[in-house]
């Protein structure tokens, strides 16, 4: 992040005020409060026989409060010293002298120079407060902004860049630097202030600041508030992630334990059903009947099939958490996904428990055919379940709009809306102890994200009559073959 050293060209409130004014600068305020008194004599001189002491007096008056609120109190204080002079010497007889006359006219004169060096000094007064008053509003007007704006970022460059522009812009520094991010050496001399960026025990680097003259105690103190705000969200997007951080901690140790408590039983179900029956075969050896010899064959086989489904499901959710997942995708037919299906539980139960329902016009779908048909079979396996007897499962087809649409309608009990939140989720388990897939309850999980791997949806809705039809919303790609 290199610091840019341009500068807004236009006036800053801020840096009007010095700490002490440059003697030039005084002169210049100087000399004019002596020309305006000077111009004043000179008209009023002009003009002595026709105006009263009293209304010289006025008018020199006016003059020391206009140069108090223009110039400020010690030009106030040089303008009323000279009326004073000038009144006397050229007004009052006798003239070019600064002789009196009459006493009383001394006591005129003396009471006229203390109330303009007071109207000056509170004049003075009232232009200094008036100037504090700006910065001062300048200053709520700038952190006003700037925490506006940083109570919108989220990201650490972003907060140091808006700190970077409120500091080039608003306060008039020539360059602003974060420490040690950015620690090459400012390219204009001039003076250098340093700002610890922390908040509390934290500390998030330093801040230069370089500017062509003097910074003003406004200035200062404004950028110094800057600081500290940067610095305070610096900290709350440190803690915002740090509380991400720390729920994904805790949802993977929910997850473990769930993946412990449920593949502890599972793993061990088939394993021991597994080692008793090669037990058997082994220790009995032909002393079991040939037909007890290939029940237990037939169990092992089973078993077998079942523990590396698990194992599978459980490699496939981790792939799918990890977004490691790679899709071969191609043209397909939902029917023929929908078809390998219903042949593979055909022939797992013997039985026809599936039945189709697909227009002939229902256009190709592009997508990765093994990984659809392990969703939908996924899908079916929780809804056989729970389908009654005598009565198959609907699997329908349709084109929807920008959407292909694969309905897989049970008619068993309906779900409530609690569980239809909560069916997706990995290692859910129904009430009545059945879950979705296997006991470790991951088939509808691993559909969904295969689903939502194609930018699909997978959504639950009621079957009128009663059960539950699971949704496989799909994008359409056109053109279609």
């Amino acid at each position: 992040m290199g610091a840019s050293p341009t500068m807004n060209p236009t006036p800053n409130p801020l840096a009007g005020k010095r700490p002490s004014p440059a003697p030039a600068q005084q002169a210049r305020a100087y000399a004019a409060a002596a020309g305006l008194v000077l111009i004043t004599t000179l008209a009023l001189w002009a003009l002595r026989g026709r105006l009263t002491p009293a209304n010289a007096s006025l008018v020199y008056m006016l003059v020391i409060l206009v140069v108090a609120v223009w110039l400020g109190t010690a030009p106030a204080l040089l303008a009323a010293l000279l009326s004073f002079f000038s009144f006397n010497f050229f007004l009052l007889q006798p003239y070019y002298t600064l002789a009196v006359e009459d006493t009383r006219e001394l006591l005129d004169l003396l009471i006229f120079l203390a109330a303009g060096l007071i109207a000056g000094r509170l004049a003075g007064y009232a232009r200094q407060q008036a100037d504090t008053s700006r910065q001062v509003s300048a200053e709520q007007v700038i952190l006003y902004r700037l925490t506006s704006t940083l109570n919108q970022l989220t990201e650490r460059d972003a907060i140091l860049g808006e700190l970077r522009r409120i500091g080039l812009e608003e306060i008039g520094a020539a360059r602003i630097d974060i420490l040690p991010y950015e620690d090459s050496r400012p390219d204009a001399p001039g003076p250098v202030l340093y700002f610890l960026l922390n908040a509390g025990d934290a500390i998030y680097g330093t801040v230069r600041a370089t500017f062509n003259s003097g910074a003003s105690d406004a200035q200062r103190r404004l950028l110094l508030a800057c600081v500290v705000q940067s610095a305070i969200a610096l900290q709350r997007v440190e803690l915002a992630e740090q509380a991400q951080r720390s729920e994904a901690l805790s949802e993977a140790d929910a997850l473990k334990t769930a993946l412990l408590r449920a593949v502890s039983h599972d793993l061990r179900t088939p394993i021991t059903i597994i080692k008793t029956s090669a037990a058997h075969l082994n220790e009995l050896g032909s002393r079991i009947p040939p037909q007890q010899q290939r029940e237990l064959a037939q169990t092992i086989e089973s078993e077998a099939d079942r523990l590396n489904k698990l194992v599978g499901n459980l490699l496939d959710m981790s792939r799918l958490q990890a977004g490691a997942l790679v899709l071969n995708t191609e043209w397909n037919s939902l029917e023929e996904i929908a078809g390998d299906v219903a042949a593979q539980t055909y022939n797992s139960l013997g039985a026809e428990r599936l039945a189709l329902d697909f227009p002939d016009d229902l256009p190709l779908l592009r997508c990765d055919y093994d990984l659809m048909v392990q969703a939908l079979g996924n899908i079916v396996e929780n809804a056989l379940r729970y389908e009654p007897d005598g009565r198959r499962i609907m699997l329908a087809g349709r084109a929807a709009g920008d959407w292909m649409e694969l309905a897989i309608i049970n008619h068993g009990p309906t779900i409530s809306e609690e569980v239809k939140a909560r069916v997706v989720e990995p290692f859910f388990q129904s009430a009545d102890g059945r879950s979705v897939v296997g006991r470790v309850g991951l088939g509808l999980a691993i559909a969904r994200g295969i689903v939502e791997a194609h930018h699909g949806r997978l959504t639950i809705e009621d079957t009128p009559g009663g059960g539950a039809t699971f949704a496989i919303r799909l994008p359409r790609e056109e053109p279609a073959p």
